[in-house]
């Protein structure tokens, strides 16, 4: 009894210290500019900075932004990565991931409570389901944002052929940009959506190649930094970067061709540890098995 008191205690103060330090944590930081907002609301795309006119709208993005900066400071990034970069995603994820950790510390402190437990037991339970769905939750959203990481940098050598071939068309940079976002959507689904913001802000006034940085560095895939970088060179110099887009393409081809016999050389030690114990034992019945019971009948035929 007095070791899950104490226990219990302790974690009641680990986590009344956690969330202290969480809370003088400043604001997130806002990534899209003040002069786009009215443009973004016209195109129907999510502002990060506000919630679209509304006072529903209005009063959600108060609320996350104080529930933000309570917030790890990597919050933003991983939603950004995770595509639920818009206001309605944040604000829907930030709930959640406060609301249900507290729902799951009363539903466990109920559930204690009725199996008659001490108070020691019930408060374990309470801060056990709290702490389990409040790491859960951003596990969760880190596995997400690395999926989607990985989608895109397997898109980067489909958008690369493409963008070739479009610029060997002869097509400016807006052009190639509005036909990948419009026709590549089945092909490259995740890096269209991302260029459906890049040509919202171009068409507000922003630079092509700012734009594109805008989308390409809180994603962070090492591919589409130095696809997008190919690109502000173009914008900013002009000129034709087929042969540029080409060598990289086969660069990135090697390297997804290095990493798929990498991928298949450790599974082939994963299936052989499969087969020792999956497979032998069925090997070793099916040999051994006959003359086992030939050895079993003649021990009866003796008794």
């Amino acid at each position: 009894m007095s070791f899950w008191w104490w226990m219990t205690t302790i974690l009641m103060i680990a986590a009344a210290a956690v969330v202290m330090i969480a809370a003088q944590r400043g604001k997130t930081s806002v990534h899209v500019r003040q002069r786009f907002r009215e443009v973004l609301r016209q195109e129907g795309v999510n502002d990060p900075l506000q919630s679209g006119g509304h006072d529903a709208g209005q009063w959600q993005h108060e609320l996350l932004e104080r529930i933000s900066r309570s917030d790890m400071d990597e919050l933003p990034g991983l939603l950004r990565q995770a595509g639920w970069g818009g206001e309605q995603s944040r604000y829907y994820y930030l709930l959640a991931a406060w609301l249900l950790p507290v729902i799951g510390g009363l539903v466990s402190g109920i559930y204690a409570m009725s199996r008659g437990e001490t108070l020691a037991h019930v408060l374990f339970y309470v801060l056990f389901g709290f702490g389990l769905l409040f790491v859960g939750i951003r596990r969760f959203l880190r596995w997400k944002a690395r999926s989607r990481q990985a989608a895109i940098r397997r898109e980067v050598l489909t958008w690369l052929h493409l963008l070739r071939m479009l610029f060997d068309a002869g097509l400016s940079l807006e052009h190639i940009l509005h036909v990948t976002e419009d026709q590549g959507r089945e092909l490259i689904p995740n890096i269209a959506h991302e260029l459906r913001q890049v040509l919202v802000r171009i068409r507000a006034g922003q630079e092509r190649g700012e734009a594109l940085a805008e989308m390409a560095a809180p994603l962070d895939v090492p591919e589409l930094n130095d696809t997008v970088a190919m690109m502000k060179q173009v914008t900013k110099y002009g000129g034709n970067i087929s042969e540029s887009l080409a060598e990289y393409a086969e660069l990135l081809e090697q390297r997804q061709v290095s990493e798929l016999r990498e991928y298949v050389s450790k599974l082939s030690a994963k299936m052989t540890i499969v087969m020792m114990l999956f497979l032998f034992p069925a090997l070793i019945i099916f040999l051994a098995g006959p003359g086992f019971m030939g050895l079993v009948r003649a021990l009866k035929g003796l008794a």
